[in-house]
C-alpha cells in the first residue's frame, strides 16, 4: 500500500502571480532544485512555517532583521580587529622594551639656539601610542 498523495494545480496565466510562479517552475535549475516537486514541498511547508511563527510572534521578522543586522556589525568590527591587530601588537611589543622613566626638567630653559622653550612633550615617551 503506497503512501503517496497526488494534487494538481492550476495557474490561470492571466493572473499575474499565477503567472510569475508558473516562470519559475517551468525554468527550474535542475542543477540547484532537486525536481518541481520537491521545490513546491519546501515552498509550501517554509510559507506555512514562518506564516505560523509571525501568528505566535508578531515581531518574529522584525527580531530576524535585526539579529542580521547584529550579525553584520559584529562581523565587520571583528574583520577591524583581525586588521589592526598586528599593528596594536607591534606597538605592544615595542613598549615593552623601552622604559617610561619621565624626566622632568629643573626649570623651564630657554633654548638659545632658535629662542624657544622645552615643553613638556620632549620629556614624555609616547611612542606606547602606537603613531
Amino acid at each position: 500500500m503506497s503512501n503517496v498523495k497526488t494534487t494538481c494545480f492550476r495557474f490561470n496565466l492571466d493572473n499575474p502571480e499565477h503567472a510569475r510562479a508558473w516562470t519559475y517552475l517551468k525554468q527550474l535549475d535542475k542543477s540547484v532544485f532537486k525536481s518541481c516537486n520537491d521545490t513546491v514541498i519546501k515552498a509550501v511547508n517554509d510559507y506555512f512555517e514562518r506564516y505560523f511563527k509571525t501568528v505566535d510572534d508578531p515581531y518574529f521578522e522584525n527580531r530576524q532583521r535585526e539579529d542580521r543586522f547584529v550579525e553584520q556589525i559584529v562581523s565587520e568590527v571583528g574583520k577591524s580587529l583581525v586588521s589592526e591587530m598586528p599593528k596594536f601588537l607591534a606597538s605592544f611589543m615595542l613598549s615593552l622594551n623601552t622604559s617610561y622613566s619621565v624626566q622632568a626638567p629643573a626649570q623651564n630653559t630657554v633654548n638659545e639656539a632658535d629662542n624657544t622653550e622645552d615643553s613638556y612633550e620632549d620629556y614624555i615617551d609616547t611612542d606606547f601610542l602606537g603613531g
